[in-house]
């Protein structure tokens, strides 16, 4: 199916630039109460996991159940600072996934959170899910200085997916619940997939629309006139609407170099458009072309 390691379907921790995707960023406190509740769920939700299985493999005779998967690993993302930005760092990307029957997943793809699939044939997925956005800190860009931090909140997730050989359609809407962006956005993403080299290899290419509400573009690309009095910038007071935000592609590979263990790798380029590129944060002090690049290694079993 469509994955996501985006702001997307699939590239939630690669592009979201900052992206969302495996992430944005792993480096805010808990601000809203909203997200206070998908914490607790999800701790809820890893402790009956963990209790689940460890009562089906003493069941078992301590054989490990099929209706159970995991996975641990590590990687590095280099990627934009902030969305927009043309100044880049190296962050450390934590890959973890607990998952029962592939109808619940605890994971940090495309941002720590919690999805279930309610309804799912051999071509149609649908999700649903709570994540984490970490927010914007004004301190991580000289850019930003002046116009506050853009708080972490939780983000509520619908996901449909429809998969035809190896080609994969994706549509996810994503309504922040919390947090200070207090918007929604739309990404609709393909994903071409083919296997390389006796299957051991496997090569994806998905391209990426991405459109955003007027509460999503103002809060991220807009400037009122307090923040434009208090910008290091002097940026001049501007407004951004609704609209299409950004465009790309990225391409992954992954390499099964055992039955267990996987290395990955994912570079994406990501266009920005219309009120998000003719923002000050981009025309002036960002890029609107966007670059990120991933690699890791991953356990599962």
């Amino acid at each position: 199916m469509v994955d996501s390691l985006r702001s997307g379907p699939i590239q939630q921790a690669m592009t979201r630039s900052a992206p969302n995707l495996l992430l944005h960023k792993a480096h805010s406190i808990i601000m809203k109460t909203s997200f206070d509740c998908g914490i607790a769920l999800a701790a809820i939700l890893c402790a009956n996991m963990a209790g689940n299985a460890a009562q089906a493999a003493e069941n078992e005779g301590g054989k490990p159940s099929n209706d159970w998967s995991f996975m641990l690993g590590g990687g590095g993302m280099y990627a934009p600072d902030y969305e927009g930005s043309n100044d880049y760092k190296l962050l450390p990307i934590p890959i973890v996934e607990v998952s029962w029957r592939d109808r619940a997943r605890l994971t940090t793809k495309g941002g720590p959170g919690i999805l279930v699939t309610p309804f799912a044939t051999d071509a149609v997925k649908v999700d649903l899910g709570l994540r984490y956005d970490m927010g914007r800190k004004e301190s991580s860009n000289n850019a930003l200085k002046g116009l506050g931090n853009l708080d972490g909140g939780a983000v509520g997730v619908v996901r449909l997916g429809y998969e035809m050989g190896p080609v994969g359609l994706g549509l996810e809407v994503a309504r922040d619940l919390g947090g200070d962006r207090d918007g929604l956005v739309a990404t609709a993403e393909a994903e071409y997939s083919i296997r390389l080299f006796g299957d051991r290899t496997r090569l994806n290419v998905s391209p990426h629309l991405t459109w955003a509400d007027d509460h999503y573009m103002s809060n991220s690309f807009g400037i009122t006139a307090a923040q434009s009095a208090r910008s290091v910038r002097r940026f001049a007071r501007y407004d951004a609407g609704a609209g299409f935000k950004d465009v790309g592609v990225a391409v992954g590979v992954g390499y099964a170099m055992t039955d267990s263990i996987q290395a990955m790798s994912r570079l994406g380029y990501s266009r920005m458009l219309g009120d998000a590129a003719d923002s000050p944060l981009v025309k002036q002090e960002g890029s609107t072309d966007q670059f990120s690049a991933f690699v890791g290694l991953s356990y599962r079993w």
